[in-house]
Order: structure tokens, then sequence, then C-alpha cells
């Protein structure tokens, strides 16, 4: 499982605390296989969380995000690596830190609800933003639109001022 998580995107980076939420793995446990990982020269700890140093021969999953519930402009003068370097590793409300990775497209980063049934991945390009969420609980009913809305609100008030937005 975690070498899955880790493998998911090229590049990625979670945190331990991200992957312990998402995982739903003792502190302990996952201790020890991520341990065994390193001594293994599978992952690697770096100052922003895990990741692996090779990826598995098999194809890498990409998690099905499907369309993404926002799609929104990079207000003009706003650095998406600013940005982005002002988004890592922070909690909002209710959502917790998960990880990051980069891309062909832009950096995207990842948080995880507090109690485990969301996942939202927002993604910076130099001119636009996306947002997906999805539910990590496929019997679980809510919404993980609203999710991505509230997220979405949170990382709108960090946006510095840079004045005309027309």
């Amino acid at each position: 499982m975690v070498m899955e998580m880790l493998s998911s995107e090229s590049d990625a980076t979670y945190s331990f605390q991200g992957m312990k939420r998402r995982l739903g793995l003792h502190q302990e446990k996952l201790t020890r296989i991520l341990k065994r990982l390193e001594d293994d020269n599978l992952v690697i700890k770096t100052d922003g969380g895990y990741r692996v140093l090779r990826q598995p021969r098999r194809a890498q999953r990409q998690e099905a995000y499907g369309a993404p519930v926002i799609r929104g402009q990079v207000p003009p003068g706003v650095d998406p690596e600013t940005l982005m370097t002002r988004l890592k590793g922070r909690w909002f409300k209710n959502f917790r830190w998960l990880g990051y990775a980069g891309g062909a497209e832009g950096p995207s980063l990842y948080w995880i609800s507090e109690d485990g049934k969301f996942q939202v991945k927002v993604q910076l390009t130099p001119s636009e933003f996306l947002v997906w969420s999805h539910s990590t609980d496929s019997e679980d009913n809510a919404s993980p639109v609203a999710a991505g809305y509230e997220l979405f609100d949170r990382i709108s008030r960090i946006m510095p001022e840079t004045g005309d937005y027309s």
C-alpha cells in the first residue's frame, strides 16, 4: 500500500502524517514499513516527506480524479511557484497536508480531509489552477465537490493582492 501510494505519480512526495491518515495505518506500523523500504533503497526521506527512489517495474497507477471541480485563472502577477511555496505543508480548517508531485503540466499539491473521507488535488500551471476532489470511500454519499470548494475557498484567501483582476 505504501509503495503504491508513493508511486501513484512520478516525483510524488508525501508527508508521514498524510500517509498515515490516507492509508489508515498506525504510526508504528508505518514507521516500520518506511524503515524497511529505506533500508532496501526503495524510498528516501526528504525535508518534504517520503518519495520513491525509482518507479516500480509495473506501470504506475494514476489516481482517477476525473474532471476538475474547479478551474480558475491565476491572477495576474501571481507566480505559481511562489503560490506553491505558500501552500506546501499548510493545513486548512479540516484539510491536512498530504504531499505534492511535479508534473509535465505543473506541480500538484494534495490534501486529505481530517476524517479521511476526501482527497483533494490542486494543480498549478503558469496561467490557471485546477482543483479535483474525490471520496476515498466508495460507499460514502457525501459530495466531494463541496470538499473541493471548501479547500479552494481557503486557498483563495492566501493569494496575494495584485491589483486589477479584470
